[in-house]
């Protein structure tokens, strides 16, 4: 059984947050060519703003077309199948932007149309502003409360911002699980949820929770 109360190897977990100021990349695209060309040029945090911050609920899309690039290519070119297929593009552990990046580019580019869009899409960049919670959990129990209580935008940023960005090659918290309690088995659990598929940051949060609280008690 697991003790929720013991404390792993006295690493604590320091809980972060990011805002993600946007910054217009003077990169435009009216038709599938110059959006692949676009996109290849774009910097990743292009591509993360694009294809990941949607899952803010003040980042408008669709459920069913979760990310701007789809939505874009079925509201103003009229190419739905296109658009589901970006849609499904997979954001999941160990896929970063540059993973997304390539993805992109070899759909679209499989797709021959010259349809120009009822108006450009214009590409937005950002730079996340990284803050500190004031949170720390050492024992597992500190972890779920605070996974369960603090600001989303940790969530994101731990779960999601970081690895996309290339900045570690898993999320943070099946990182910490792992390397202080042994958790293999719920660490790579966590790995499979795909912040792609997301819309709301807090129903990332509920299978979050989800996920931990069926494997920890």
């Amino acid at each position: 059984m697991i003790d929720l109360y013991s404390s792993g190897k006295g690493i604590p977990f320091v809980f972060q947050g990011a805002y993600y100021p946007k910054m217009y990349s003077k990169l435009k695209a009216s038709n599938l060519v110059q959006l692949a060309g676009a996109i290849e040029k774009a910097d990743k945090y292009s591509i993360f703003y694009h294809i990941f911050h949607p899952i803010f609920t003040s980042h408008l899309v669709a459920e069913d077309l979760p990310n701007d690039f789809a939505v874009w290519i079925d509201q103003s070119l009229g190419l739905r199948e296109l658009a589901e297929k970006i849609a499904d593009i997979p954001g999941a552990e160990p896929r970063d932007a540059e993973d997304v990046r390539k993805e992109l580019i070899e759909i679209i580019n499989s797709y021959k149309s010259v349809r120009e869009g009822l108006r450009p899409f214009v590409f937005v960049s950002c730079y996340p502003i990284v803050y500190d919670t004031g949170k720390r959990a050492s024992t597992l129990a500190e972890f779920l409360d605070t996974i369960a209580t603090i600001d989303p935008r940790a969530i994101v940023w731990h779960f999601v911002s970081k690895r996309i960005l290339g900045m570690s090659k898993k999320n943070d918290f099946s990182a910490w699980l792992e390397e202080n309690f042994g958790l293999t088995d719920v660490a790579s659990k966590l790995s499979i949820i795909d912040p792609q598929t997301y819309t709301d940051e807090e129903r990332l949060r509920d299978d979050i929770i989800q996920t931990l609280e069926g494997e920890l008690l």
